[in-house]
């Protein structure tokens, strides 16, 4: 099993309890602070993103016409790829193809 880390002072910590919720709490004897540890998903997030981008599938037929889908997604919109560095000059140039109207 891992060992759980204060987040203030980075000193291991010991159970103290459980939540209504069934979360986990720790107490860092160091600190004396209590806490839980949220568990990152934002790597499964990027998934599901990635996977309905790359697919044939739309957001009105996914369950609740794709509300939660656009919620948990949203801050994957405003990353955009950068171009490849290139090392030669040519005499070429690159447009993103963004059309606004």
């Amino acid at each position: 099993m891992r060992q759980i880390k204060c987040p203030d002072c980075n000193e291991t910590c010991i159970k103290h309890g459980v939540l209504k919720s069934g979360s986990q709490r720790w107490f860092c004897k160091h600190c004396k602070v209590a806490f839980t540890v949220k568990i990152n998903n934002l790597s499964k997030e990027l998934n599901l993103f990635l996977n309905w981008l790359f697919s044939t599938d739309i957001q009105a037929d996914m369950p609740g016409k794709g509300r939660t889908f656009r919620r948990k997604t949203a801050k994957f919109w405003s990353i955009w790829p950068l171009p490849p560095k290139v090392e030669e000059v040519h005499d070429v140039v690159y447009l993103d193809g963004i059309y606004l109207a």
